[in-house]
């Protein structure tokens, strides 16, 4: 190699590994979490705490989940809406509910999701209809079955409890 070759080539850097991590036991884990999280703070930012007697519900906010927010007014739910956000949000007043994400038109924001809210007694409602529609779909399998397996001449039988 001539000395104007090496002249322009780099120097060789060397490579020095930190030496590998151990595993930690559970024990060291948690206090490592614990540790964490109290340099940065978390919060639960889905939290939300208001009424007793409302439902509420972090809906999808973007252009794609707009049929689903229509859906759900539909049911009754409303989006949720701080009568005075310029005094809660400057620190002169109380707010309403304690959520995070609350935006000077009142609503709550966070990221891709606005909050909703319905009455407790509405929400409930909604879960035992769900419920209902789901044993009433797993009957209908098995009675499906039978008659599918009757008009096909294929015997069937049921196990006594």
């Amino acid at each position: 190699m001539s000395s104007v070759t090496q002249a322009t080539m780099p120097p060789k850097i060397a490579v020095i590994s930190s030496k590998p991590l151990s595993e930690l036991t559970s024990e060291e884990k948690k206090a490592r979490w614990r540790e964490m999280s109290q340099k940065a703070r978390f919060t639960d930012q889905s939290k939300v705490v208001g009424e007793a007697h409302i439902h509420y519900f972090w809906a999808g906010n973007t252009a794609i989940d707009a049929a689903e927010l229509i859906r759900l007014q539909n049911l009754g739910y409303e989006i949720v809406k701080e009568p005075s956000p310029k005094e809660v949000l400057s620190g002169t007043k109380q707010p309403k509910i304690v959520a995070a994400g609350l935006k000077e038109d009142g609503t709550y924001i966070r990221g891709d999701v606005i909050l909703m809210q319905i009455p407790q007694e509405d929400y409930e409602f909604f879960l035992l209809d769900i419920e209902q529609r789901h044993e009433n779909s797993m009957n209908s399998v098995s009675e499906d079955f039978r008659s599918e397996a009757e008009l096909a001449g294929s015997p069937t039988f049921t196990v006594s409890k």
